[in-house]
């Protein structure tokens, strides 16, 4: 049989068009699940995520059936469906790339949060839906030639096509993500697709050529071999974690992995997608590392005061760290968790130290549904006690379950809760804004008689532009928390919004409660979605700007951290490198700028203010450079070099005990401080001299 006798109508078999529509739909849906995953792990999961998601792919599809139509009547459909797979199985191989670079295209960071998404998705998952979506025109133009019924023939070829459509959304979303990995699903539809160009093409050398530079790809970017890895890392074949991943799993509800971010301490962070949603030091793992957890830990503290147990539920494991605290501060207390991913507990036992013999009751479920169950056992006569504290942990500032935020979900939380119980979230918002902050207090204070914001640093009026965490919380009867304020780490801070703070936020949110019908957390949260966009953008310039400076191109340093301050200029971060730019270069002044800046925002960070210290010294500023020094010394007590740098400027002061007691606490604290030992001889040596010399 010649190449043209295998398209005359007749000769094709009946099952080789629909078959062809089945697995193009069954590509297709995998690609868009896919699509869903990959970009969650730089742009959160979202209604805007999904919403690009979902409108690329049917643009890309409306886009292929349009021109796959008319491809279907200029050439042979064997002809057509051959380049029309291969050209699928390219662009499905280049979704691991394009995802990899667009995500560094720094022109994307400056625009605004959803046409960033739209544009991220579109470019890295509008050719394969196009391309597949060409198939089902001229598979239905192949099945026509054979001379069936047209009716019967293109309802049959639409009916295999949802048939894929179906198999394809359960097969990925329940199975073939969780049990691969999203990246190997890509490569293994790049696969099929280029064995179907094969099917309806043997000869083409073309065809053969891709197929072998595809197994060369699949080998790089999904081989197991050390050489595989780094050399598909390199080509942005995969995706780079770097030496410090030490947990990585995916299951069909995020992306997993455990870096450790110090190895002295082993402090390790745990990472959901996108967020960093836990953080732990391993040989101190009660020790809490996240604001909002000392905030939940403080206010528990004081309403658990002389108690011995608590009742608690806590909506959101993670790395189970908050629960860990509850348990050894209160060891006779039932701690209930509900994460609704397994997969998330096993990186908490296997890499986050939570062991496998904890004593936690632990359930696998959504948290909206499990307040639903346990109320339902509740009204059938469930003796269970009430909750002394139930504590929501699952919001972020790119995802958050709705579900979890409405009235409807509070009422069920205020049925569940104890007279003197309280329940405590977390949300992130900017208080400029308010939106989604002055929704959730007014859903609150519908539901909970006496309702309390609290917020770390110096307070929400100081510094109202500027992204925060919040903590809410609801309490049936009157509670007094003047004592958590005062109580607080003074290096940190801890700032209780007054009434007329919360009838601010109110006001700017409209005054409407979230209900299960009306909850548009994503509209609620644009600010503060485009806020931390330009934010993450202005992180990734500052490491650049940080890697620079540690290689000695103080100019590289300083140009790409002013870079990060044009998107971000409230960036502390940027202006501590500025001022480290500064310093090297001798620009004194500009240091001095840029450290003022900084501490206006991190006043408990003491490197900062050393390094201010050194700069108002180098000026002749020392009474100024001294009242930092004594700071950072009262902030930190145990930082060898403020010490030292004290007893310098003491030392010029001729202060001189003063000053050798400074270098004597720096030694003490670093025995291997030769600066400081030399220091000290040389006063020591000034001070016996003045004194055999009066």
């Amino acid at each position: 049989m010649n190449r043209r006798q295998s398209d005359e109508p007749g000769t094709v078999a009946s099952w080789i068009p629909p078959a062809t529509v089945f697995v193009a739909s069954f590509c297709v849906m995998a690609v868009e699940l896919v699509a869903g995953r990959l970009t969650s792990r730089q742009l959160g999961t979202s209604l805007y995520t999904w919403t690009s998601v979902i409108g690329v792919v049917l643009a890309g599809l409306s886009a292929g059936n349009y021109l796959g139509g008319r491809l279907a009547d200029r050439r042979a459909p064997a002809d057509a469906l051959a380049a029309l797979f291969a050209m699928a199985s390219i662009a499905c191989a280049a979704i691991t790339v394009l995802h990899h670079r667009v995500d560094d295209w720094s022109v994307l960071w400056g625009w605004s949060w959803p046409l960033r998404v739209f544009v991220h998705v579109a470019v890295v998952f509008l050719v394969p839906s196009f391309a597949l979506g060409m198939v089902s025109p001229v598979a239905a133009k192949m099945a026509l030639d054979r001379g069936a019924k047209t009716g019967r023939t293109i309802g049959s070829v639409y009916a295999w096509g949802m048939l894929g459509s179906i198999v394809g959304t359960f097969a990925t979303g329940y199975w073939l993500v969780a049990a691969f990995g999203t990246a190997e699903v890509v490569w293994t539809v790049s696969v099929l697709l280029a064995a179907l160009s094969i099917f309806f093409r043997r000869t083409s050398w073309k065809t053969w050529g891709w197929v072998g530079a595809l197994g060369v790809l699949v080998i790089l970017g999904a081989g197991p071999w050390a050489w595989a890895k780094s050399l598909g890392e390199t080509l942005s074949l995969r995706e780079s974690f770097g030496s410090d991943v030490i947990y990585l799993n995916e299951s069909q509800y995020s992306h997993i992995r455990v870096v450790r971010s110090s190895r002295s301490p082993d402090r390790r962070d745990l990472h959901l997608d996108q967020l960093l949603h836990s953080s732990i030091v391993m040989d101190r793992p009660d020790e809490l590392q996240y604001g909002y957890e000392r905030i939940y830990g403080a206010v528990t503290g004081a309403m658990a005061a002389g108690r011995d147990s608590v009742n608690t539920l806590t909506i959101g494991g993670g790395g189970y760290v908050f629960p860990r605290y509850l348990q050894a501060t209160w060891p006779r207390s039932r701690t209930e968790v509900v994460e609704i991913d397994p997969a998330v507990t096993q990186a908490a036992v296997a890499a986050f130290g939570l062991r496998a013999e904890h004593e936690f009751v632990v359930v696998h479920a959504d948290g909206r549904a499990h307040l639903g169950g346990l109320i339902e056992r509740r009204r059938r006569g469930d003796p269970a006690s009430p909750y002394d504290f139930i504590y929501l942990d699952v919001f972020d500032h790119y995802s958050v379950p709705y579900q979890l935020t409405t009235l409807e979900c509070l009422a069920a939380v205020d049925k569940l809760l104890a007279e003197d119980g309280a329940f405590l979230m977390n949300l992130i918002d900017i208080f400029a804004e308010s939106r989604f902050l002055g929704s959730m207090i007014e859903t609150m204070k519908r539901v909970f008689p006496h309702v309390a914001v609290f917020a770390e640093g110096v307070g929400v009026r100081a510094q109202p532009d500027v992204r925060n965490t919040y903590i809410l919380v609801g309490t049936k009867q009157p509670a007094d928390f003047r004592e958590v304020v005062a109580g607080y780490d003074s290096r940190i801070g801890l700032y209780a919004l007054t009434d007329s703070d919360l009838e601010e936020a109110r006001r700017r949110a409209g005054g409407r409660p979230l209900t299960d019908d009306w909850s548009p957390i994503e509209n609620l949260l644009a600010p503060v979605v485009k806020r931390a966009s330009r934010e993450i953008a202005a992180r990734t310039l500052v490491d650049r700007a940080e890697t620079a400076l540690r290689q000695g191109d103080v100019i590289e340093a300083e140009r790409t951290a002013r870079r990060a301050l044009s998107l971000s200029p409230e960036s502390p971060d940027a202006h501590a490198v500025l001022g480290n730019a500064c310093q090297a270069a001798g620009d004194l002044d500009g240091a001095i700028e840029h450290y003022e800046i900084f501490l206006r925002s991190r006043p408990s960070h003491v490197g900062a203010r050393v390094n201010l210290a050194a700069a108002l010294l180098g000026k002749g500023r020392a009474e100024d450079a001294e009242r930092h020094l004594v700071e950072a010394v009262r902030r930190d007590p145990g930082h060898a070099l403020a010490h030292q740098n004290l007893g310098v400027v003491w030392t010029g002061m001729g202060r001189v005990e003063e000053a050798v007691a400074a270098f004597e606490t720096a030694l003490r604290l670093d025995p291997g401080n030769v600066k400081a030992r030399e220091n000290l001889q040389r006063v020591q040596r000034e001070l016996e001299s003045a004194r055999r010399n009066p």
